[in-house]
């Protein structure tokens, strides 16, 4: 069993994940395109969709497999806290997480 503190530090952390992978959903995406871009441009054209369409589906799922762990570790910080899922917005379970840290 996880202390308050540790529960809710887990809670912030998976808060900021949620947040962040966003970002690097965007980045990953990025670099796909511009990956089968290259080998479209110094291959065949359909090599380049392939790259494209072997990308998309890593990409998907990295990105659900992300997603997953992160609910799933809020859900278990606020199950250690003692909070309901649907009782507050991610910026007020925030507020009341680093008020326990404070």
């Amino acid at each position: 069993m996880a202390t308050k503190k540790e529960s809710a530090k887990r809670l912030i952390d998976s808060l900021d994940s949620a947040v962040r992978i966003n970002n690097r959903l965007r980045l990953a995406i990025l670099q796909g395109v511009v990956i089968s871009g290259a080998v479209a441009w110094f291959t065949r054209w359909q090599f380049g969709v392939a790259s494209a369409l072997v990308f998309a589906l890593l990409i998907q799922f990295a990105f659900e497999r992300m997603s997953n762990s992160i609910a799933a570790s809020k859900l278990q910080a606020l199950n250690d806290l003692g909070w309901q899922e649907d009782v507050d917005s991610d910026e007020a379970l925030r507020a009341k997480a680093e008020k326990i840290l404070s």
